[in-house]
């Protein structure tokens, strides 16, 4: 009866494989101590097994790539407990068992569990039912899933399904697997002894499953950096290296600089004012080098606030410039968090020594029903002194993300951040006359400020964007995002400069700037998985359209008061200024790229990459001052 359900049920679907196996104690099994056999080795019996198989897929049907495994369900059913590997290309997977003692073992080849937001997971049961210790599924490496089922005295009875929902891997009880008792020939029974009657069924009770599940979150499989297609970092010929989310929240990681010290080849590079800049393998980064889910992002590192921030992907090397005008370093890519189909809040509370609070709050899930409108609000709140005398940060961010389905095929995603920073009594350091080599007047204590305690920066950064993803099948798919960001600084700084002879006399000079930086930046490209007979492609063509503006509206400098290092006073007057300037300089940019990934076998894949880029600049300098000479740049 059993095989005649399984052919109804491959009469219905031609993609259906199904392995069936009716034994439940080592009895059923010839070798029950030692390894199940293979299918192609079994021999069919009434208490063997079965084997269905569907015809072989043509090459342009098998998958290219790890199959996406979303999510590992546990139903109980009449007979015990089905385990759903929820995928829609679950035919495009195979499937070998075999079995140790009591487990019961399936690896699946071609696939890889993964939620939405790209993290790995681990599924566990605990005795799910009667006569089943555990049910585990795992990934083991990039392209294998691991099934294990692990009996309590016996080998347990597994069937395996494959349907639209994914692999169905039913687990029956021990009570109902057991063969009922059978009747003994008629000749043989006594003759006061009733006929044999089949013992009736009782009504199962119902089945309480405790599940927990543990994601690998230190591994991150798969990248867009480098490539801009979804692509696994082992394929990707380039130096890739990610920090995930499970790392910036172990570390309690807030500022960019602080998740970058996990990359080698990195450093900040701090210049004589309060911003933090980078270097990668020697160069130093540009503001197209750091890029905001791969888009150029304008403005440096410390704007970054990492309360929306996903992950951080870093790109060693040259092929940096393959999408961008960044210096051949490489790029620093923020991922930011997407919003999730399940409601999501967590609110996180952090104090720390010199004054240090910070506060966050992330808040997600589906605005209807249907699950078609999801949201994600991030924001966050930091103020913190220092050991250095009158110096304190502040930094507030709030950063709402919309996303629509707009039918079963595209998907507008809506996102917008708005960061607002501020910093009073700037420092520059001290000298190293009276800290690191010895001053007659003595040494200079670590937490004096040499600048003035009104000094203050104050900053706000401004983006507004979205990103359209329209799948035309399932091999062709568009992709088209823009962004528009705005950053403002503004500084009023005093500078240390020379020490006199006194070793205690120290010159400073007076600056006040204020600088905008203004971003355009659209992109398009197309991507489609095509076969020429037994290689596979993954093309990529795409437009990019950047406009870049870097503005000054004011510019001046002064001689200020110098200082005591030793006994400071603070607050004296300072002189007129003596020079004053404003400049303006704009970079258009039009960039058009091919990218081609062949998979030439599953272990030998190549890149072929090709780009043009068209670079338009404008360059004005004003002078509005008479005390110093000012070139004027057309």
């Amino acid at each position: 009866m059993k095989l005649q359900k399984l052919l109804q049920i491959l009469s219905v679907s031609s993609s259906v494989w199904v392995l069936v196996v009716n034994a439940a104690t080592a009895e059923d099994f010839p070798a029950a101590t030692g390894e199940i056999p293979y299918l192609n080795q079994v021999e069919f019996s009434g208490k063997s097994a079965y084997q269905l198989v569907q015809t072989p897929a043509s090459q342009g049907e098998k998958q290219r790539g790890a199959v996406i495994i979303t999510g590992v369900k546990a139903n109980p059913t009449e007979k015990g407990v089905e385990v759903i590997l929820e995928t829609t290309q679950g035919d495009q997977l195979q499937v070998a068992n075999r079995s140790t003692g009591n487990n019961f073992i399936a690896d699946i080849t071609g696939g890889q569990l993964q939620l939405a937001s790209g993290d790995a997971f681990t599924f566990r049961s605990e005795k799910p039912i009667s006569g089943i210790t555990e049910i585990t599924v795992t990934n083991i490496d990039a392209n294998t899933v691991r099934v294990t089922v692990v009996g309590e005295k016996n080998l347990p009875a597994v069937e395996l399904f494959d349907d639209n929902t994914g692999l169905i891997f039913a687990v029956a009880s021990t009570s109902v697997a057991t063969q009922p008792p059978q009747a003994p020939p008629e000749e043989e029974k006594p003759a006061t002894e009733a006929p044999f009657e089949k013992p009736t069924t009782q009504q199962d009770e119902p089945i309480e499953l405790v599940v927990t599940g543990e994601q690998d979150g230190y591994r991150v499989s798969n990248t867009t950096t480098g490539t801009r297609t979804d692509t696994p970092l082992r394929d990707i010929p380039q130096s890739i290296q990610v920090i995930p989310q499970q790392v910036l929240r172990d570390q309690q990681v807030t500022r960019l600089d602080d998740a970058l010290r996990n990359i080698a080849g990195v450093t900040p590079e701090f210049t004589d004012g309060p911003g933090v800049y980078y270097r990668i393998r020697g160069f130093d980064l540009s503001n197209n080098n750091l890029l905001r889910n791969g888009l150029p992002d304008p403005g440096v590192g410390d704007s970054v606030e990492l309360a929306n921030v996903e992950r951080v992907e870093v790109l060693r090397g040259p092929a940096s410039v393959l999408f961008g005008l960044g210096n051949p370093g490489g790029n620093i890519n923020i991922v930011t968090k997407s919003p999730l189909s399940e409601p999501f809040y967590a609110v996180d509370a952090t104090v720390g020594s010199y004054s240090f609070y910070r506060g966050a709050v992330d808040l997600s899930g589906p605005l209807n029903n249907s699950k078609t409108v999801l949201y994600r609000l991030n924001t966050a709140y930091r103020n913190s002194g220092s050991f250095v005398d009158s110096y304190s940060s502040e930094n507030f961010n709030i950063s709402p993300t919309i996303s629509v389905a707009i039918g079963d095929k595209t998907n507008l995603t809506l996102g917008a951040d708005y960061i607002e920073t501020r910093d009073s009594g700037i420092e520059f350091g001290v000298p190293t006359v009276g800290t690191i080599f010895t001053n007659p007047n003595g040494k200079i204590p670590r937490n004096r400020n040499l600048t003035e305690p009104t000094d203050k920066i104050e900053g706000t950064t401004t983006r507004i964007g979205y990103e359209l993803e329209h799948k035309f099948s399932d091999n062709w798919s568009l992709r088209n995002a823009f962004r528009y960001g705005f950053r403002s600084y503004y500084g009023e700084q005093t500078r240390p400069g020379s020490l006199d002879a006194d070793n205690r006399t120290i010159n400073r000079s007076f600056e006040i700037y204020d600088q905008d930086f203004t971003n355009y930046t659209l992109t398009t490209n197309i991507v489609g998985k095509f076969a020429t007979g037994s290689i596979q492609h993954q093309l990529l063509f795409g437009v990019d359209l950047n406009r870049y503006k870097n503005a000054t509206p004011r510019y001046a400098s002064a001689d200020a008061a110098s200082i005591d290092i030793f006994n400071p006073v603070y607050g004296q007057p300072r002189g007129e200024f003596n020079f004053e300037a404003i400049n303006e300089a704009t970079i258009d940019s039009l960039g058009i790229y091919l990218q081609d990934q062949i998979a030439i076998t599953e272990n030998l894949k190549v890149l072929l990459a090709r780009g043009l880029m068209v670079l338009i600049r404008y360059l004005k300098i004003f002078c509005l001052t008479q005390k110093a000479a000012c070139q004027i740049v057309p």
